[in-house]
């Protein structure tokens, strides 16, 4: 039987199948909109379960053809309760009986990655022109994943007419990847990033997350869900780089047990994300940012959507103080987790203060001697537009005449004078305040040094090793061919790191230092794996370290640590004084930027 309600919203249907098992049970269903960025809008159908009616289920071939638009998933029915889900790249065994998803290539059953690159692995890249995917490597070739849902009380169901229903959520936190494409559903619209290389999709929609903070209130049945749901998408998503407090626990035991088991404050933040309360909701994510704060995850859902109109969500904003103080026990495991990056917060300043005294302020390339230094403090300030313009033919080559603060165009004007300058006989990268950015400037960056590009990873989930090939238009003239290997710079390179080089400011030191370019210094932030956008099963936006890519050195050891220098630089505390009657304690980093001491050092290396 079907009955058709009646809503001036969306179109809804409960529905029975007669004669078929009824897996599930009663349901209603909702026809929604899809939002996309570039690509035109549609729509579609979720399911919602009487036993959740909160809860936004969707068929996997659904879910397949909005985030891979233009996509198809066949859903054959293999066996009692057993159903066979196949798509362009792989396929996995569903059991909806005992909710156990299995598949012998999860990555390339969840790749979404052909929408940057056809034919492309799931792996990282951002989509810079200049480089594009070549190859991966994976040790094993193959390995079988094993998810079970039904351990945390995630029902899979299906039909009876050929389709299978996951929780909105886990289908999206399953192909969540290193681009940033995901999709979250707010209530009211399935909101997807197919083409925006950002961790909110409030960039695809302005408006995605006003539904979410309407009423401070959300159904108990809600609630409990989304704590089950983010449950198993932290034991399986996250990259567990090493760096946190419980990184063993939280590997072993997963986040429930650690939480009632290991964390004095846990409990408490357990009985927070269950909460009915939004505010209290937020407190308890608050406690697991603090619990799994490693410098690329942030569980503050909250501060996202406040971002600088505080006077918007002032209301909002008052009732979270009001209930954070209510928590206070929170606050010093918080100071816990952010101390290791407020010491390199200190390096940062130290380097800003002290640095524009030896070579000027905003200089990017300077001389003395022999020996020529690149400014470097970012991978991530990126001109898209205009490299996209220029390989396009419709815009000029960017340069540091006409492209401002791109970190590409930064490094090849570095690299161009000192190669052209017959005094320069040594090349030194000073990334001393550089906090990370995107991987495609380091792969472009050590094909120029070291005639490589590459990243060394694994995949915390599935164990497998890989090793990640670029191809780099070397010679930047808009076309991959035979005359990029005749790009060659003799140079003596090497690398300046400090505390503050974390992320791809790690990654990049430990690229160089493997093929055997030296790298001055302290030992590097560290930072070891790759962001990854997430979305509760309330539609809120976090992310996480991804467990798609944990970087390692070419022998497999994890960097997360950061980098040893080869050429250890000392340092010494000093203060700088704020005011007559104040000083403030700093790190002097002044050996750092004496260029007749760095020539030196670099000189008695190569000896």
């Amino acid at each position: 039987m079907m009955a058709v309600l009646s809503s001036c919203g969306p179109r809804i249907t409960r529905t029975v199948v007669a004669d078929e098992p009824a897996d599930g049970g009663l349901y209603s269903e909702k026809t929604v909109p899809v939002v996309y960025k570039v690509i035109p809008d549609g729509e579609v159908t979720l399911r919602f379960y009487d036993t959740l009616p909160d809860v936004a289920y969707i068929s996997a071939a659904d879910f397949q053809s909005i985030v891979l638009p233009g996509s198809t998933m066949e859903v054959t029915h293999t066996g009692v309760g057993e159903y066979t889900l196949t798509n362009a790249d792989a396929k996995a065994v569903v059991n909806i009986n005992t909710d156990v998803f299995v598949s012998e290539d999860f990555e390339a059953f969840t790749n979404q990655m052909g929408l940057l690159q056809p034919g492309m692995a799931n792996v990282y890249y951002d989509g810079m022109p200049f480089v594009r995917y070549k190859g991966v490597t994976y040790t094993p070739a193959t390995v079988t994943t094993t998810l079970d849902m039904g351990k945390y009380g995630i029902d899979i169901h299906a039909d009876g007419k050929g389709a299978v229903y996951f929780p909105f959520a886990t289908l999206a936190d399953m192909y969540t990847d290193l681009y940033y494409h995901h999709a979250g559903f707010n209530g009211e619209k399935v909101v997807v990033n197919t083409s925006v290389n950002e961790v909110s999709l409030a960039e695809i929609d302005s408006t995605y997350n006003e539904p979410l903070i309407r009423s401070n209130i959300r159904s108990e049945s809600l609630a409990a869900f989304n704590y089950k749901e983010l449950c198993f998408a932290m034991d399986h998503f996250y990259g567990f780089p090493g760096r946190v407090k419980y990184n063993s626990q939280l590997k072993t035991k997963g986040l429930d047990k650690t939480l009632e088991e290991d964390v004095e404050a846990g409990p408490e933040i357990k009985k927070l994300l269950h909460s009915t309360s939004l505010t209290e909701y937020f407190t308890g994510m608050m406690g697991l940012f603090g619990i799994y704060f490693d410098g690329h995850t942030s569980m503050d859902i909250i501060s996202p959507i406040i971002g600088s109109d505080r006077e918007k969500y002032k209301d909002l904003l008052a009732e979270y103080t009001k209930t954070q103080m209510a928590h206070m026990n929170f606050q010093g495991m918080l100071l816990e987790a952010i101390a290791p990056m407020m010491s390199m917060v200190q390096s940062s300043a130290a380097v800003s203060r002290q640095r524009p005294e030896a070579y000027g302020d905003g200089v990017t390339y300077y001389k003395k001697g022999n020996t020529a230094v690149c400014v470097f403090d970012s991978f991530n300030s990126r001109n898209e537009k205009a490299w996209k313009a220029y390989y396009a033919g419709t815009g000029p080559k960017p340069t540091i005449d006409n492209t401002k603060d791109d970190d590409m165009v930064i490094f090849l004007d570095a690299l161009e004078k000192a190669n052209d300058d017959p005094e320069v006989e040594n090349f030194i990268i000073d990334i001393t305040a550089n906090g990370g950015g995107s991987a495609d400037i380091v792969m472009a960056m050590t094909s120029l040094i070291m005639d490589k590009s590459y990243i060394s990873q694994d995949n915390a989930m599935t164990g497998q090793r890989s090793y990640v090939e670029y191809e780099v238009d070397r010679n930047f003239d808009r076309v991959f061919d035979e005359k990029d290997k005749d790009v060659h710079y003799d140079l003596n390179f090497a690398v300046l790191t400090s505390g503050m080089s974390f992320s791809c400011g790690n990654l990049f030191p430990s690229m160089l230092k493997d093929n055997g370019i030296p790298v001055m210094g302290e030992t590097s932030g560290g930072g070891a794996c790759a962001i990854q956008a997430m979305c509760t099963a309330d539609g809120f936006c976090f992310q996480i370290s991804s467990f798609r890519a944990r970087l390692n050195t070419l022998a497999g050891e994890n960097i997360d640590e950061g980098i040893t220098p080869d050429l250890p630089i000392a340092t010494k505390p000093t203060q700088v004084e704020i005011s007559e009657e104040e000083a403030m304690p700093t790190v002097d980093y002044s050996k750092y930027f004496d260029v007749d001491y760095l020539t030196k050092l670099l000189s008695e290396y190569k000896k």
